[in-house]
């Protein structure tokens, strides 16, 4: 197991309970945390301490409780957010220079030096989303929160330090991976559920699906990649 006492777990979720405490679960199974803190609207079936809150309502006030409310709950250096469709995979891909950076996460498909990343699994370091909480005025919530952020908003924050893509691929994956082979310590995405999970894994989980997950577009998509893997092809672009 890993020992990363300078890192923080963090979910947020009033969706998709019992598919979020799954994902959390099977990162505390590979990793022992400096703090685990969930924030959720009913009490837990798994590990950890809950912080109760209220259901959110819209992306907009669940972004503003992430941005505002979140940051004075982290004690560690940084924290890593999960989400019902994203956790650790591969444990031994857990690098040091993680801990470098003040933001990490999949990268996208941009080819301007802003590619990184997505945030449903990321690192964020404490001093990052602190700023951001204290200064809302000059840098505003937005949606999609982690596109501002990423590529909006970080060419005027170059006191942090986002990772390259090199090891952004290491950390995880979402719409692009580095390859048919590559391994990353984590992943994002409903649709790569085919690519992490075995058939019965994703039963698993899909029998534990509210109709919020299952009206999804990532639902969808998971269909479609494994429509396409179960007639020999693969999805385009992974």
């Amino acid at each position: 197991m890993l020992d990363l006492p300078d890192l923080t777990l963090v979910a947020i979720y009033t969706v998709a309970h019992e598919l979020t405490e799954m994902a959390v679960a099977e990162c505390i199974r590979h990793v022992r945390f400096g703090d685990v803190k969930l924030f959720t609207d009913r009490p837990l079936r798994s590990q950890g301490d809950a912080i109760q809150i209220e259901p959110f309502g819209d992306q907009m006030r669940a972004g503003a409780f992430t941005a505002y409310e979140v940051p004075r709950y982290i004690r560690t250096s940084h924290a890593l957010f999960v989400q019902w469709d994203s956790w650790i995979v591969d444990p031994s891909m857990w690098r040091p220079q993680f801990l470098d950076c003040d933001y990490i996460g999949a990268p996208w498909w941009y080819r301007d030096g802003l590619n990184v990343g997505n945030s449903g699994f990321c690192i964020r370091s404490k001093a990052l989303i602190d700023f951001l909480a204290a200064h809302p005025a000059e840098f505003p919530l937005a949606s999609p929160e982690d596109h501002v952020l990423c590529r909006q908003y970080r060419p005027r924050l170059p006191q942090f330090k986002w990772a390259d893509e090199t090891l952004a691929h290491d950390f995880s994956f979402e719409r692009m991976r580095a390859g048919p082979a590559a391994r990353s310590f984590g992943f994002h995405g409903m649709f790569n559920w085919p690519y992490v999970l075995t058939d019965a894994q994703i039963e698993a989980r899909v029998v534990r699906a509210t109709g919020y997950v299952l009206g999804s577009q990532h639902c969808r998509e998971m269909g479609e990649v494994l429509a396409a893997r179960r007639g020999g092809t693969d999805r385009p672009g992974s």
